[in-house]
């Protein structure tokens, strides 16, 4: 029997669960009150895995600090109970339910059980004095047990603490957990999957990661048996329970978001703190549910469900409602911001203005569910619990005596410090004043932004929680939503984010969490949200594209910068370029005046929102060229407002629909179908495909990058795919591409290569491709590798110098066996540009440089035979000589650059470099323009050394013992080449070509590149 088939069930602490409640029981005279089952005990939660200093602590305000020009965007937490029973009208608990204390630490630690800490000078919190809720500070390594007396008794948590990090580290590293049931040992293989954020200032060989048992299970700890990023776990140990593990990686620096896998005694695997399944390939719509008839007043969800047949010939796949409970906005007959709903009066209805005549509020929204669930799309409910509306009762029993009305609100002369709510919201020791004296005496109430409207509930008092939680579960479970969309998130604590968790996918494993973070953070990836906001980066981007600010690559620089900030592989962001709260995007193109066709821009930034990783997102309207075509928001005659947000700025504007008499651009309409449909029709373009990089060439403003979906089982639509997305307003971008690049593009089905255009279709082969894009295209490729024409290549077979050294690497265990040891070299040209490729036995990155390498430091002589002035003896550091004289060195730093010299160190032009993508090769290339024409006659030497940022010369030595940083193998004198391989001609060992005597280098004969 599930939990939600039990009408009552016995707890620990003897109390009984009252059994939930029928709608129709609930609404008749509201003399029922909703009431369901929490968590299975008191115990506050999983682990936790911190940094020294790193505070479990919950900040007053909300956003910009009333009185002040800060703005308070703390990371909030704490420590609480969970609940078992889930009331929507709980009694106070007594002080004495709960009681914290430390029942561990390691040794040098001081830190102390906290309630209330000041987070901002000369304003202390509220304290309430119930002490059921704890902040914590760990200030020293290792591990920490705290206790928590409950009415069901004694749970443990453990708290893990890394040190502390850096001053201004960033770029923390990320960890995805996986596992699998080894038979033959009858153990679970708990695998770390554990990566260096792009960039990092820190060592793949530092990586490791911490395991830990739940406190909740049987499991211990202690059974876990952990190696760097590896444990192994024995099945007698979870004693016939299932139990979770967590872990994060820590890169001697930072450490990651928690990860957390769940195994079986039968052996099964599941991974909990995932996305939906189906969400990975979902296109969101977010409405705003009052302007979506398109005249005021006229919103219900008899309105709502005939639009569903709209939503699903567009293609979408989840709707998002802006808030349909009761509230303060949508009650008035003129609110600031519009009827908004954001200002919540009642958790558990329905907003009657929503009802059709006649019936019930939850009846007529729960048909609007089972309607687009016949439909296959899925619903998220706006759920808003950092704050409510102040006319909510629960706030207005707080205040004992209020004065003359404000603006809007009454003035608060006392509060009820005897009412059962006094202790819900949040509080500061400080009374509120304007211009014309008290507005809230102390200890007055925070709000969200601090304004009077929202006031903000205190996560502190455990009724409060029980209260927001018993919401959740009424419309996950009760009702059958698909998701909550949770509005200022980053205002609530985490450790309710997780309880929040437990509670939906409790009813539903396949439950949606959004969060609005603002900024966005990847800490809410912790076994709380699915899928985050990207607010300030990437809408900031799409924006400032449209204001003729930023370039398309800002688009793609927002995406990689979510690994940079922590996001887990496994996380998701959402790619929305406007929303009810920002500036409409087409708003920006038309004020702006930066485009001549703003509409073809607006489509460009969507279209690569759609292409690019991340959740694609509609919002209501867009797809409508609302911006040009709909009508601000009013509430009819007399009322003169276009807008409610930005003047002009349409953000909740009315739906503008044909049979009302609107002008619909029907292309531009289309345009956003299609693209749809391309999207659930390719894989590659969904969030389980890789980014990469694509070699390209263009004048005009266009973005260019590849998806590859190789790794998705039985993917749709190409495996590999270029995406191009031409921004540019006056006409066809032209861009040129490798040339096994199909120039077929999936979204139009057409040949765009521009010499086919040309030439009726049969476009000649060649070393590049030209195509010819309006708007977006999407080719199919074999590969990403920017890899020209080959001029020559030598491999191990037809040239005996290649292949592994003699020399002994050094003792640290960033230098992997074969990273040294050239399997091949090639020279390969472009139109106007050359390429070296060096493939080793082995690449790896250890010191997470942004070109994908790190320890090597590829080198290649150029001769001109008929040319004068050279040298004979190679860079600084290498310890060489060859047998002529050269004139040009390519050197390939994995930091600082690639850079062609003179033979005396002259910088003459720079170039690029980065591993490919399928080999363990480094692909160097500089422009033709920099060297001779290596195709007639032209002489070289391709050789490796090991690099070392600390040295002058960027060498490292060869002596003749290894140390810890410096290779071995070597003689005992200081003429050893400091060369680790290289390519020497046919018939010579590699040994020979590096011979040395005690007075003369070794010296280094040419390859003819000819040959």
């Amino acid at each position: 029997m599930s939990k939600n088939d039990d009408p009552v069930r016995s707890l620990a602490n003897g109390r009984t669960a009252p059994g939930k409640t029928t709608a129709s029981e609930r609404n008749e005279g509201r003399s029922q009150t909703y009431a369901g089952f929490g968590a299975d005990s008191y115990h506050p939660g999983q682990p936790r895995i911190v940094t020294v200093g790193e505070a479990l602590v919950d900040p007053a305000f909300v956003g910009r600090i009333y009185g002040s020009d800060r703005s308070n965007y703390s990371n909030r937490d704490h420590l609480g109970p969970r609940l078992p029973v889930l009331r929507e009208d709980p009694e106070e608990y007594a002080p004495e339910d709960f009681e914290w204390s430390i029942a561990e630490r390691p040794e040098g630690s001081d830190a102390e059980l906290s309630f209330s800490i000041p987070t901002v000078d000369d304003q202390p919190r509220y304290d309430h004095g119930q002490g059921h809720v704890t902040e914590f500070v760990p200030d020293a390594p290792g591990t920490y047990v705290l206790e928590l007396e409950a009415p069901d008794g004694v749970h443990e948590q453990t708290i893990y603490a890394f040190p502390e990090p850096p001053a201004a580290a960033e770029r923390p590293p990320r960890v995805s957990l996986d596992a699998e049931y080894d038979a033959e040992t009858d153990e679970f293989v708990v695998d770390a999957d554990a990566a260096l954020a792009p960039g990092a200032d820190a060592s793949t060989a530092a990586l490791e990661a911490v395991f830990l048992a739940d406190d909740r299970d049987a499991l211990a700890t202690e059974d876990v048996r952990a190696d760097e990023t590896t444990a192994r776990v024995p099945v007698s140990a979870l004693d016939g329970e299932s139990a979770r593990i967590h872990a994060a990686a820590y890169d001697g620096r930072l450490t990651s978001v928690v990860d957390t896998v769940e195994l079986s005694p039968d052996g099964a695997v599941t991974l909990p703190n995932r996305p939906p399944a189906w969400i990975e390939d979902s296109v969101v719509y977010e409405i705003f549910t009052r302007s979506f008839h398109g005249q005021p007043g006229q919103t219900d969800f008899d309105v709502l469900e005939a639009g569903i047949e709209y939503m699903d010939d567009l293609g979408v796949d989840v709707v998002w409602l802006t808030p349909i409970v009761p509230s303060a906005s949508a009650a008035k007959e003129i609110s600031g911001g519009g009827p908004h709903g954001y200002d919540t009066l009642d958790y558990f209805d329905v907003a009657p203005d929503l009802a059709p005549d006649g019936e019930d509020p939850i009846e007529a929204y729960r048909s609007f569910v089972e309607a687009c669930h016949d439909r296959d799309i899925r619903v998220v409910f706006d759920f808003v619990a950092n704050h409510c509306g102040r006319d909510h009762e629960f706030f207005q029993a707080s205040i004992d005596q209020q004065g003359e009305a404000l603006a809007r609100w009454p003035r608060v002369d006392a509060w009820d410090a005897d009412s059962k709510y006094y202790d819900w919201f949040d509080r500061v020791h400080e009374a509120r004043y304007d211009g014309d004296g008290l507005v809230e005496p102390e200890p007055r109430v925070t709000g969200f932004f601090d304004l009077l409207d929202m006031p903000n509930w205190n996560f502190d008092n455990l009724a409060v929680r029980e209260h927001l939680l018993a919401a959740a579960d009424f419309w996950s479970g009760e009702i059958g939503v698909d998701g909550f969309r949770c509005d200022i998130a980053w205002g609530v604590p985490h450790d309710f984010w997780k309880d929040v968790r437990e509670v939906v996918r409790s009813n539903n494993d396949e439950f949606l969490l959004l969060d609005e973070s603002i900024p966005h953070d990847p800490a809410f990836a912790e076994n709380e949200f699915d899928m985050h906001f990207d607010t300030v980066e990437y809408t900031g981007a799409a924006h400032d594209i449209a204001r003729g600010e930023g370039t398309a690559f800002d688009l793609l620089d927002a995406v990689e910068a979510r690994a940079e900030k922590g996001f887990p592989d496994h996380t998701l962001l959402l790619n929305a370029t406007e929303n009810h709260d920002e500036a409409r995007l087409l708003n920006e193109a038309l004020h702006a005046g930066a485009h001549d066709d703003p509409e073809h821009v607006q489509r460009a930034v969507w279209a690569a929102s759609v292409a690019l990783p991340g959740v694609p997102f509609v919002y209501s309207g867009q797809e409508r060229q609302i911006s040009k075509y709909g009508e601000g928001r009013h509430r009819g005659e007399g009322d003169d407002r276009d807008a409610d947000v930005r003047p002009g700025g349409k953000q909740r504007a009315f739906m503008n629909w044909a049979h009302q008499g609107d002008t619909v651009p029907e292309e531009h309409l289309q345009f956003y179908s299609d693209v749809i449909d391309l999207y659930h029709e390719t894989d590659a373009l969904g969030p389980n495909a890789d980014l990469e990089d694509v070699w390209f060439r263009s004048d005009d403003h266009a973005l260019v990058f590849g998806r590859d979906a190789s790794d998705v089982v039985d993917a749709a639509g190409p495996e590999r795919a270029v995406v191009v997305v031409n921004f540019d307003s006056d006409g066809p971008a032209r861009v040129e591409l490798p040339s096994g690049v199909d120039t077929i593009d999936r979204f139009t089905g057409t040949d765009l290569a521009a010499d086919a255009a040309a030439s009726g279709g049969d476009a000649t082969p060649d070393e590049l491709v030209t195509v010819e894009v309006d708007t977006i295209a999407v080719f199919e490729t074999p590969t990403f590798d920017p890899l020209g024409e080959p001029i020559a290549v030598w491999d191990g077979d037809a040239a005996p110098g290649l292949g592994p050294g003699h020399y002994e690497f050094p003792l640290a265990e960033d230098f992997a066996p074969g990273s040294f040891d050239l399997e091949s070299f090639e020279l390969r040209e472009f139109d106007d540009s050359y390429q070296f490729v060096f493939e080793f036995d082995a690449i790896e990155n250890p010191w997470n440089r942004d070109r994908g390498f790190s320890v090597q430091l590829p080198q290649v002589y150029v001769r001109e035979p008929d040319a004068g002035g050279g040298s004979v003896y190679a860079q600084a550091g290498v310890n060489a000589r060859f047998e002529d004289e050269y004139h040009h060195r390519v050197l390939a730093r994995p930091m600082g650059g690639v850079t062609v010299e003179s033979p005396y160190g002259d910088v003459r032009a720079t170039g690029g470099a980065e591993v490919l993508a399928d080999r363990d090769a480094v692909v160097v290339w500089v422009g033709k323009d920099a060297l001779p024409d290596l195709t007639d006659g032209a002489e070289l030497v391709p050789l490796v050394t090991a690099f070392d940022e600390t040295r002058t010369d960027h060498v490292r030595p060869v002596e003749a013992e290894a140390s810890q940083w410096t290779f071995g193998g070597g003689r005992e004198d200081d003429m050893n080449p400091n060369v680790l391989d290289l390519v020497t001609p046919s018939g010579m060992a590699r040994a020979d070509a590096l011979a040395y005597s005690g007075e003369e280098l070794a010296t280094i004969p040419f390859l003819d590149a000819s040959e």
